[in-house]
């Protein structure tokens, strides 16, 4: 807007920010410097030996100079601003004299009295229209235009922009508008649609705008939560806080070398002196706020070598892991919730019915990386998405290798985990074996005792001691502890107290990449451990809420078909069937408790002959069952 008289007049500002903001401060002052105004800010008039608050205290005691106000949630957070912008509100409760200018630069609350006062948006609009909103904002005058406004039934013409982004009147020495990019920058594209995560957003912020000489902050979760895209976001949200941004993937410790010496050369140092210790000193001196970004952290002592020691530099690390050395408190990513997952597919595949869009969402866990290759899928063969999610939920395994992400060539379900869980077997044997047993139960807790005090229970039937490592590390406390903290450590696993959690889709990759013979014997190994961890007395309420805990897990074992099983396996099958049927029937319910009295009667009859005890007792409950439920 062109405002009649409008900022002719010379006058005088104090800037008001903190320090993550200063890019948005150095700009705002300069453009109004270049105006003619006067703008005193603290990163240019309050040099070393300078008492800042004696110096802030007389700038507002000026009663021609305006207090403006750079505000985001880091200068909502900070005392200094809040005692800032409450001074200049004091001398001109009624903003009469409108000595409170506030420039909103994120889109942030504006708590209290600060409701009150009209502000001026300069985030999400170019460096041009930024400037304009920012000097039309000083004007004291009255704000009529001095050109007449266009006809309201013609169409608006467009505002020209700035194709360069430059502040009219500054030099090539003008601060970088804080929405450019900065000058040193690496960072991957951001996802066309981020979906969510706002909490996890705001806690890294939080963390890294902390104030000190190691801000560090480590986003922690299992493969394909989408720790990398929150990183990516992050960067992208807050590059006006930087003038240096680096990305390394660092996946491979051996590669990270040569991305630092990249960063290097930027910096403008020689390639046989741009190791880390060079790059930080370069950084330092050069005076360079920045943040290096290490994606998909697999040592957990990495990090420690590039914690920053310059008040300006920051650490943002992402990775499985989840203890990584010295990274404070991390940020924890989970799976999307069921709404985001919904989300997400709405807004990428056309058409989709909401009902579908839950089931599929659903059966794939509400994996982030799962629901975004489910996408990819369904866009390229074009199959109605009530077919897909029929094809999930009878051949999960099969689709996890079907679809691709945008941004992660080659990355799948199917093979996201490989790394880690070769690791794993590599490092732990006995982890991988437990890992494998819990691939085949139920997505609900698994209570560790099922699995501790079982296979003691199957070695104690044995005159040979235990020759596989699972059942040896249940033998020693401290085995055991490591072998359970290996899993958690690679974010195979989630761990609440006694229990053990398996997201779906880890498990069915587990499975996937069994062969047959590990299959069948993880198989009957569950059903083993079943079959001595159900109490044996259903009639007994103490026992309910054991039966309610494995009941899940009785289920989904139950859940192969029996022309995959010999006829060991079988006949544990079929006690389990029966037992499971007696359950389900005491406690009301005869007709689902049928199908399993069923099976277990038929395998019988197969396996042992229609007169073996087995048998007939199969015959009895079903009968029993069939005349309960009133047949």
């Amino acid at each position: 807007m062109t405002v009649g008289g409008a900022a002719s007049a010379v006058q005088g500002f104090f800037v008001s920010y903190t320090a993550v903001d200063v890019r948005w401060a150095e700009w705002a002052a300069w453009t109004l410097e270049a105006e003619g105004h006067q703008a005193l800010i603290q990163a240019w008039d309050f040099g070393p030996g300078t008492h800042f608050m004696t110096g802030m205290q007389q700038a507002l005691a000026e009663e021609e100079r305006r207090l403006i106000v750079v505000l985001s949630q880091a200068y909502l957070d900070s005392v200094f601003g809040a005692l800032e912008w409450q001074a200049a509100l004091v001398a001109d409760p009624t903003g009469r004299k409108r000595q409170l200018v506030v420039l909103r630069v994120e889109d942030c609350a504006r708590p209290g009295l600060l409701k009150q006062i009209v502000s001026v948006d300069l985030f999400g609009v170019s460096a041009e229209a930024a400037r304009e909103r920012l000097l039309d904002a000083i004007v004291l005058s009255r704000r009529k235009p001095t050109t007449p406004p266009d006809f309201p039934g013609m169409a608006v013409r467009p505002h020209p922009e700035s194709s360069a982004g430059a502040v009219a009147g500054s030099t090539n020495a003008a601060p970088v508008f804080p929405l450019d990019l900065p000058p040193v920058w690496n960072v991957p594209p951001r996802l066309a649609r981020f979906v969510g995560r706002e909490e996890q957003l705001a806690e890294i912020a939080t963390e890294l705008a902390a104030r000190g000489s190691a801000a560090v902050c480590a986003v922690q979760g299992s493969g394909g939560v989408g720790k990398t895209a929150l990183a990516v976001e992050y960067a992208h949200r807050h590059k006006g806080r930087y003038d240096v941004v680096w990305w390394v993937p660092a996946q491979d410790p051996e590669l990270i070398a040569g991305h630092i010496s990249a960063l290097g050369a930027e910096l403008g140092l020689p390639p046989e002196q741009a190791s880390w210790p060079a790059v930080a000193a370069a950084l330092a001196r050069q005076r360079r706020r920045w943040l290096l970004v290490l994606d998909n952290v697999d040592d957990p002592q990495l990090t420690s070598h590039y914690h920053p020691s310059d008040p300006r530099g920051r650490l943002l690390a992402t990775s499985r892991l989840t203890a990584l050395d010295g990274t404070g408190a991390p940020v924890e990513v989970g799976d999307f919730s069921p709404a985001e997952a919904v989300e997400l597919l709405a807004k990428r595949v056309a058409g989709i019915d909401a009902t579908v869009a839950e089931r599929i969402a659903d059966l794939l866990g509400h994996l982030p990386l799962a629901i975004e290759q489910a996408v990819g899928y369904l866009r390229q063969s074009k199959m109605p998405p009530a077919e897909y999610a029929t094809l999930l939920e009878g051949r999960l395994g099969d689709m996890l290798g079907r679809g691709t992400v945008a941004g992660r060539p080659g990355v799948t379900v199917a093979n996201l985990w490989d790394l880690s869980m070769a690791r794993l077997r590599d490092e732990s044997p006995a982890a991988g074996e437990l890992l494998e047993l819990c691939a085949f139960c139920a997505p609900d807790p698994i209570p560790l005792d099922l699995i501790t005090e079982g296979l003691t229970k199957l070695a104690g039937r044995s005159t040979e001691p235990p020759d596989d490592p699972l059942s040896r590390a249940v033998t020693d406390p401290v085995t055991w502890a490591d072998t359970v903290s290996a899993l958690v450590a690679y974010s195979l696993v989630r761990r609440d107290g006694p229990t053990l959690t398996v997201h779906r889709l880890i498990a069915a990759a587990t499975r996937a990449g069994m062969d047959p013979a590990g299959q069948k014997g993880a198989d009957v190994t569950l059903l083993d451990l079943l079959a001595a961890g159900l109490p044996a007395n259903i009639r007994d309420p103490a026992t309910w809420p054991r039966w309610q805990a494995l009941l899940p897990h009785l289920r989904s074992a139950l859940g192969t078909a029996d022309s995959d099983r010999d006829d060991q396996a079988l006949e544990l099958v079929s006690s389990l069937a029966d037992r499971i049927g007696s359950y389900l029937e005491h406690h009301g319910r005869p007709d689902t408790a049928l199908p399993y009295h069923l099976r277990s009667l038929a395998l019988n009859e197969r396996i042992l002959g229609p007169d073996h005890p087995n048998t007939l007792t199969s015959r009895h409950n079903l009968a029993y069952a069939y005349q309960t439920a009133g047949r």
